[in-house]
């Protein structure tokens, strides 16, 4: 039976605002007030305590809910998650030391927070909403007005006239540098623009192979990363000459002990596997970093889609760990959180190679465009991104529970995982060839991705399913095909 917690055992002192009174609830939670499960008192009740607005007072349970230290569960109140605990004992906040100690205002951010979930409109062009691979968000999430205005807002800045790789947007550089301290903790970095995730690990690739061989010479750079994992990384690293070393993906991430003494590059996806969707834990993420300093590697850190998560603790991304700062490359995109179409991506590069990377970043000439850099900029100063986020969080955590109880309706021995962040699940399919499912399921109007096709060692057999922009009658009816088509195939 979970504690409901007594409103004066959450704050000490005076709080202000929605961040000082989120703060102090993660400070009780580290300090054990509060225990995973706990309940948390009705906004209302904690507003007559604190002498805080129950909109102040909603808009901190938002910014806790969106970084996963608590949940809202339909007739039982707000909880703290289980592993919160854990997390905020490790110094997981919902911001960044740096937004911590600057400014706390809330300006710009008039969005109705903590609403119930919104029932979203159905996508307006793109994808089939039967098409369920993954890699591409709703879009119908975005709000029209917000994105019109951040576009209108770009465009009356007229043409700069630069060459967007050497003179990078200013404004969207010093909106994300402030994004990712709310939401993803890292407090300091200018980041470096680039037109995908994919030209940024490439850059970063190149430019610790020049440092390298600037010290020790020629020879291959080991580039370890698991499997099944993010082809594009594979087919970077093959494109810079790497030695390409593939290791089994286990549910708490990558060993560091399999890694050898060598300097080498890692990539990894921490906050969400890709493709299988396990979360790094943190023993593994500490352990990981400090192998890098040890060994003088480079760890990149592809975020992929870490602004999503679904009821459990938020963990510190591998750059906002003591020591990170000389070993972990930071890289984010838009193409999740808003859109591909975009075509935004960032990299936080280590010192030492941040000049390379801006070398190469000239040389390719691999940066965004500026009107929708600045158009991004925009709607994030706007507040209009944090908005969306959190509206999309409920709305995915929703499509995200409908396609797995379908699934466990329909095929409760089959084993999914990845369900706890993200956009896509796996569904594990052992004794099938999940060829031969994608294409029963493509001949039903159903188009998905094989597990396999993700691998390069690994026998695994399964689906990589994106849930972002399936209705609930859809998930229904997929489950069901599902059943069918393993049913024929288990009929020979």
């Amino acid at each position: 039976m979970a504690r409901t917690a007594r409103p004066g055992s959450l704050v000490v002192g005076v709080v202000s605002g929605a961040v000082g009174l989120a703060d102090a609830i993660i400070d009780r939670i580290a300090e054990g007030a509060l225990a995973d499960g706990d309940r948390l008192p009705s906004t209302r009740a904690l507003a007559e305590q604190t002498g805080l607005s129950r909109g102040t007072v909603v808009r901190a349970f938002d910014e806790l809910s969106a970084a996963g230290f608590v949940e809202s569960v339909q007739g039982s109140g707000t909880r703290v998650c289980a592993g919160a605990g854990l997390a905020a004992r490790a110094g997981a906040r919902t911001r960044g030391q740096g937004a911590q100690d600057g400014q706390r205002g809330e300006a710009g951010r008039d969005g109705r927070a903590g609403a119930p979930s919104v029932p979203a409109p159905e996508p307006r062009r793109g994808r089939s909403p039967r098409d369920l691979r993954p890699g591409i968000p709703d879009v119908a999430l975005v709000d029209e007005r917000a994105w019109r205005s951040a576009v209108r807002h770009a465009a009356a800045e007229g043409l700069a006239g630069v060459n967007p790789w050497e003179e990078p947007s200013p404004s969207l550089r010093a909106a994300l540098a402030e994004h990712l301290r709310r939401h993803r903790g890292i407090a300091v970095g200018d980041p470096v623009l680039f037109d995908s995730s994919r030209s940024a690990i490439a850059a970063l690739c190149a430019a610790f192979v020049t440092v390298q061989r600037g010290r020790h010479g020629g020879g291959s750079v080991p580039f370890h990363m698991e499997d099944p994992g993010y082809r594009g990384a594979v087919l970077m690293a093959r494109e810079q000459g790497l030695d390409v070393r593939f290791h089994p993906a286990e549910p708490g991430g990558l060993d560091a002990a399999r890694l050898g003494s060598e300097p080498a590059i890692v990539f990894t996806t921490p906050a969400h596997q890709f493709p299988l969707g396990h979360r790094m834990s943190v023993d593994r993420r500490v352990e990981l970093v400090k192998w890098a300093g040890q060994t003088g590697s480079l760890v990149i850190e592809d975020d992929y889609d870490g602004e999503f998560r679904y009821g459990v603790a938020p963990l510190p991304a591998l750059a906002t760990l003591p020591a990170a700062a000389d070993h972990v490359a930071y890289v984010g995109t838009s193409s999740k959180s808003v859109a591909p179409d975009l075509r935004v991506a960032w990299c936080l590069p280590p010192g030492q190679l941040r000049r390379e990377v801006e070398r190469w970043l000239v040389v390719h000439r691999r940066g965004p465009s500026s009107l929708p850099a600045d158009a991004l900029a925009a709607f994030i100063g706007s507040g209009g991104m944090d908005r969306h986020l959190a509206r999309a969080a409920r709305v995915y955590s929703d499509r995200r529970g409908r396609l797995v109880a379908a699934l466990g309706r329909e095929c409760p021995g089959l084993q999914v995982t990845g369900v706890e962040a993200g956009l896509h699940l796996c569904v594990v399919l052992p004794g099938y060839d999940d060829d031969e499912v994608v294409r029963l399921l493509e001949r039903a109007g159903w188009r998905t991705r094989s597990l396999s096709g993700q691998s390069a060692r690994a026998e695994v057999s399964g689906l990589v399913l994106s849930y972002s922009r399936l209705s609930s009658r859809d998930a229904a009816e997929f489950a069901a095909e599902l059943r069918r088509v393993l049913e024929r195939l288990e009929s020979g």
